[in-house]
């Protein structure tokens, strides 16, 4: 990428290095089936037990949030099939005027890590397995970060994902150092300060990220406050997004290299990518289309390609 703006610096009227789409996943100490047996005995749950512990706290985890939802005059909704949750969620914000806390909460039932019993050698051991569990998907706007996701698996380990947009951050703290800024979707066309923009956008990985994920891990999750109480979340970055947005200085500047942009483009990105630029995930239950189409964008000219459908 630096090779590219240097070569066409001319070009360019700014660039802006951000990141974007971020998704961070929680870890409780009781991963192994070692440590979930020592969970277990501590808590003096049997292997006669275990299934009555693990729908109890699932059900303690549902009806929270439920109740959350009630409290705060928000929608719970119970989904049966796919559907774009955070299209959703966002639409809901903006129609309804949100700007801070409780969008709506979301559940569905989906594939996940847990554990069982099973004998070997004559001995009751703890062993890693996977089922189907109820998942909760907390949206939220945050007053730092926008629109947000928390997503938490109601069965032991209780694995839990936040998702954080970093153009959205990075718009906030633009409109708070008095930066003005055109942002279009999820780009930014225009900038009044392309170098103190950058600054501010390099503060992201300096964030406490440890303290801002584990205060909604708690928020969300009541058996925090007593059975898992002392635990922490170990955290990792499970996919992260960096863009780069370049504004050149004219249309014909772009269109001149479009082209080849487009072959390589092309050539070196499949099927799998374009599903995962759209949010989508390419699996061989997938039966639609992705279908390149050309549009006449009235007011401005659009290139072959440019429009992308999913049937």
């Amino acid at each position: 990428m630096d090779l590219f703006v240097r070569k066409h610096q001319k070009k360019i009227n700014g660039t802006l290095g951000c990141f974007d789409r971020m998704l961070f996943r929680g870890y409780l100490p009781i991963q192994s089936g070692w440590a979930m047996t020592e969970f277990l005995k501590q808590n003096q749950i049997s292997y006669m037990g275990l299934k009555g512990f693990l729908i109890h706290s699932a059900d303690r985890v549902n009806q929270y949030a439920k109740t959350m939802a009630a409290k705060q005059g928000r929608p719970f909704q119970y989904l049966t099939a796919y559907t774009r949750k955070e299209e959703l969620a966002r639409k809901m914000a903006e129609d309804e005027g949100i700007k801070r806390g409780l969008v709506c909460i979301y559940s569905a039932v989906e594939l996940c890590r847990t554990f069982s019993f099973r004998f070997e050698k004559g001995r009751r051991l703890v062993r890693p397995t996977t089922r189907k569990c109820l998942f909760i998907y907390f949206y939220f706007m945050d007053r730092e970060f926008g629109l947000i996701h928390v997503k938490l698996q109601t069965w032991f380990p209780m694995q839990i994902q936040i998702h954080v947009n970093g153009h959205d951050w990075l718009e906030r703290k633009l409109t708070a150092h008095g930066i003005s800024f055109t942002k279009y979707d999820n780009v930014f066309l225009r900038m009044d300060d392309w170098d103190r923009a950058q600054k501010l956008a390099d503060r992201f990985t300096g964030l406490n990220w440890p303290r801002i994920l584990e205060r909604y891990a708690r928020y969300v999750n009541p058996l925090m406050k007593d059975l898992l109480h002392g635990c922490q979340h170990y955290w990792v970055t499970s996919q992260s997004e960096y863009s780069t947005d370049i504004i050149f200085k004219s249309f014909s500047d772009l269109e001149e290299l479009y082209p080849r942009l487009l072959g390589h483009s092309t050539l070196c990105f499949g099927a799998k990518d374009v599903m995962s630029l759209l949010g989508r995930k390419l699996t061989g239950h997938f039966l639609g289309e992705i279908i390149s189409d050309m549009k006449d964008g009235g007011w401005r000219r659009r290139f072959p390609g440019q429009e992308l459908n999913i049937a």
